[in-house]
């Protein structure tokens, strides 16, 4: 082999060498990036995990700190809502009807828990978000459905479940054909009759009673309701 010959093979396995050392460096290059992106990727989602462990743990302990049903601990003991209605001092009810008295009623749903009127029928106040359908009931209703009626402009009218059969029906034809009203029986009632608008009661001794008609006449669909034109059909209850 000539001199020539030798110094071309050299050459040509430096040159070869070059490529095998780059190459080399070049797999190497790619290594560590892949190692960096390995890292910074779970560095990152330990990162995420931590915080989110400290979120939940925090969030935990604020829900463990607080009571159930939206932080009212009366709700969540179980016990019953007493609806916020408070008498007027006699003399300013505003009425021209004799014997009415008056309330101021506070608003609002309540979908689950149990209310407790102190009124007999009820005068408003908080109540289900479910109205009644205005109408002659033979069975006693829902307070809480039929004080949200209240709340639309009806005028309730109630009855003890006792009362003779002839006073029921000239209750019911007095009530006949108008609407807005609803009529049921009630238990525990101190007067024969009552009615009842939104923040407005009458006990009355009997059906003949004119102020029954003058109330009828005054309140249905009239000024106390707290929603004026809502409807008095659509929700829930089926008048005989």
């Amino acid at each position: 082999m000539t001199n020539q010959e030798k110094k071309a093979r050299k050459s040509a396995q430096l040159a070869d060498a070059r490529r095998r050392l780059a190459a080399q460096r070049e797999r190497e290059r790619r290594a560590r990036r892949r190692r960096t992106v390995l890292t910074a990727a779970v560095v990152g989602a330990a990162s995420v995990a931590l915080v989110a462990g400290l979120v939940w743990v925090v969030r935990s302990d604020d829900k463990a700190s607080e009571p159930a049903s939206g932080g009212d601990p009366a709700a969540a003991s179980g016990e019953p809502l007493v609806a916020d209605v408070k008498p007027v001092a006699p003399g300013t009810a505003g009425s021209k009807i004799a014997g009415v008295a008056a309330f101021t009623a506070s608003q609002g749903h309540e979908g689950k828990r149990e209310i407790r009127y102190e009124q007999a029928p009820p005068a408003g106040g908080e109540h289900d978000p479910a109205w009644l359908n205005c109408g002659t009931y033979d069975q006693p209703v829902a307070a809480r459905n039929a004080v949200h009626s209240l709340e639309h402009g009806a005028v309730w009218v109630v009855y003890r479940p006792d009362l003779p059969a002839d006073q029921i029906r000239r209750l019911k034809d007095k009530v006949r054909g108008k609407t807005y009203t609803i009529l049921s029986p009630m238990d525990g009632l101190a007067t024969p009759v009552a009615v009842s608008a939104w923040g407005l009661q009458l006990p009355l001794p009997d059906p003949d009673d004119a102020r029954l008609d003058e109330f009828l006449a005054a309140y249905r669909e009239g000024p106390q309701a707290p929603e004026p034109g809502a409807t008095c059909s659509g929700g829930v209850g089926k008048p005989a």
